[in-house]
């Protein structure tokens, strides 16, 4: 695929952030060919929303959870010289994910595929939706034999990630619960690492939280800028 440039927020609703969105796009050096966004809907929804409120040029729009008032949603924009296809996995559960299948740019060619991946887990998520990332993990691990990309935000604020001199970063698993723990092995097992090392989440004079997440299986995530937030997270270019 290149090097793909990839912008990566969570907006807490984009609506009324659309223009933000748009200055925040051209302040960069480089146009991303790719955008993930969670929480793409606002906590109170005063109307049902349309694919086409969140039209971007240049842009083809993928998202999930637009209909389903109980989701905050997810939502990628793919350049629209990209070749994509949503993968839709029957056999999973896990609430508020959506998988994409990048092709490659321009003929309909099938060289250079990349997986790629937006995740919204709620503070409130269920055990058994947990138990359904873990199992996704493992799943896309087996089933694609390509590089995969995933993003979002996993609000699991207890574990510390801290930076190696190699690959990826590490987790203190010292005081983590067992659900933690469990995400922490499904990364380690399944082969894959996380990138992010510094807060992307603070309130008030909270401690601040690495919530929103990087995870790679091959070593392609080169860098991570951190930039001002376009709505209650660290927004960040990879």
């Amino acid at each position: 695929m290149g090097n793909l440039k990839i912008l990566y927020t969570n907006a807490d609703g984009l609506v009324n952030k659309r223009y933000d969105l748009k200055i925040l796009i051209q302040s960069l050096n480089e146009i991303p060919d790719i955008i993930a966004i969670t929480e793409f809907k606002p906590k109170k929804l005063n109307h049902n929303l349309l694919i086409s409120e969140f039209d971007l040029e240049g842009y083809h729009v993928f998202c999930h959870g637009l209909e389903n008032n109980n989701e905050r949603g997810v939502l990628f924009y793919i350049a629209s010289d990209i070749n994509v296809k949503v993968i839709i996995d029957n056999s999973s559960a896990l609430q508020e994910c959506i998988l994409l299948l990048l092709k490659g740019r321009g003929s309909n060619s099938y060289h250079n595929q990349i997986l790629l991946g937006n995740i919204y887990r709620s503070p409130n998520s269920t055990q058994d939706n947990d138990n359904e990332l873990y199992k996704m993990l493992k799943d896309i691990q087996r089933s694609y034999k390509i590089p995969k990309l995933l993003v979002g935000d996993f609000n699991f604020a207890n574990i510390k990630w801290n930076a190696t001199s190699g690959f990826g970063a590490t987790a203190r698993c010292s005081s983590l619960s067992d659900n933690e723990l469990c995400f922490v092995n499904a990364l380690r097992e399944n082969l894959f690492y996380q990138h992010v090392v510094y807060p992307t989440r603070q309130q008030g004079s909270d401690n601040p939280h690495i919530l929103d997440l990087v995870i790679s299986t091959d070593n392609f995530v080169s860098d991570i800028e951190y930039l001002s937030p376009l709505g209650m997270s660290a927004c960040f270019c990879l």
